[in-house]
């Protein structure tokens, strides 16, 4: 294997081409100047001299023709390693420092490895030695100050890119801070307007006086509410309640009165039932109540429950008493008076209107006076 020099200013393009270098083998020197590599390649036998062609200070052109002027043909095989941008510079300073290999891609490692193998290879014989005179001096210093008006060319090219970049990035962060905000912007009216429908929603189901189900949530409710005991095997109750000489009151006391009324019966309602009862404004005076998993005979306790509280119900009305509130109610379940949830809501608003006929404040199941 053989002993290589490799003098680069750039100290990662230096431990790149050594590793490459290693991994065959080879022994690899560096170099970060052309002071040191000038006293490495006379306190070292060495067979190859990688060098670039733009070393800081005097510049590998120069130290490999000082070099050749002070050892001749001594000197190891050279390589000059360039930048793709001047590969033709490169070459004519080859050229005129008797180098013959030019390497403007040293990331393709295999071309890289090919071209060191090949100059290794090389017979001391075809080393060329450098020209002299004038005119060949002149001819370099041509090249050279072509070759460092390109470098400057690429570093204004690069501080213009900086800067496009830096000015990219920045339109970037507004563009992307613009369209957070407009994110924010519309996931905020979404949410909006997922409120606004849910209110909707509820003013839609809700009786706008007592806060109760109206009829329409009721109507909704039934098949669900029928499909579900039919699953679970268990009873479904009805029952239907009306407030008895409700148009009454209106009339002795005013509509208002009335609306006081309706508001307080049907909290007291509310209260009493369950967490799984629905309980609805049926229209006027009229309430129903459905009841899950509810016997007939835990239909009935609930019922009596219910007009017994109501009964007891103070309300008043600018200061006066307009109560006592007593209730007529009809009670009916499914499957036992109908086949359908509809159907049981008519037999219990069938045994409603027998309670109402039976002299009011009394509850009817079926048709028989409870």
């Amino acid at each position: 294997m053989a002993n290589i020099l490799i003098s680069v200013g750039n100290a990662s393009i230096r431990r790149y081409l050594a590793m490459a270098l290693e991994l065959k083998g080879h022994q690899v020197f560096k170099a970060e100047s052309d002071e040191q590599a000038r006293e490495m390649i006379r306190a070292i036998k060495l067979d190859l001299l990688l060098i670039d062609v733009l070393m800081p200070r005097a510049g590998g052109y120069q130290l490999v023709r000082h070099l050749r002027m002070e050892i001749g043909t001594q000197l190891p095989s050279v390589i000059f390693l360039a930048s793709p941008y001047m590969e033709s510079e490169a070459r004519l300073l080859a050229d005129a420092c008797g180098v013959s290999r030019v390497i403007t891609n040293v990331t393709d490692s295999d071309a890289f490895l090919a071209a060191v193998a090949a100059a290794l290879s090389e017979p001391p014989t075809r080393r060329a030695e450098a020209p002299g005179g004038n005119d060949t001096g002149n001819g370099l210093h041509r090249i050279v100050n072509s070759l460092y008006g390109r470098v400057a060319e690429l570093k204004m090219i690069n501080a213009r890119l900086g800067h496009n970049a830096a000015t990219g990035a920045a339109q970037l962060e507004v563009a992307r801070s613009a369209l957070k905000r407009e994110v924010i912007k519309r996931l905020r009216t979404e949410r909006d307007m997922a409120l606004e429908n849910q209110q909707l929603r509820v003013q839609s189901v809700r009786d706008p006086l007592t806060g109760l189900y109206n009829r329409r949530y009721l109507e909704e409710s039934l098949s669900r509410e029928q499909s579900r005991a039919r699953r679970s095997g268990k009873p479904l109750g009805m029952m239907m309640t009306d407030i008895d000489y409700f148009k009454r009151c209106t009339e002795t006391f005013g509509q208002s009165a009335g609306e006081t009324m309706l508001r307080e019966a049907s909290r007291c309602m509310e209260s009493m039932a369950r967490s799984e009862d629905i309980l609805c404004r049926y229209g006027g005076e009229k309430f129903v109540l459905i009841m899950t998993n509810a016997a007939p005979e835990i239909l009935l306790r609930r019922a009596d429950a219910l007009r017994t509280a109501l009964t007891k119900l103070c309300v008043e009305h600018e200061h006066r008493s307009i109560g006592p509130i007593t209730l007529s109610i009809g009670l009916a379940s499914f499957p036992d008076q109908g086949s359908s949830a509809a159907e049981v809501l008519h037999a219990a608003d069938t045994a409603l209107n027998q309670a109402r006929l039976a002299g009011a404040n009394r509850i009817v199941v079926c048709g028989a006076l409870a």
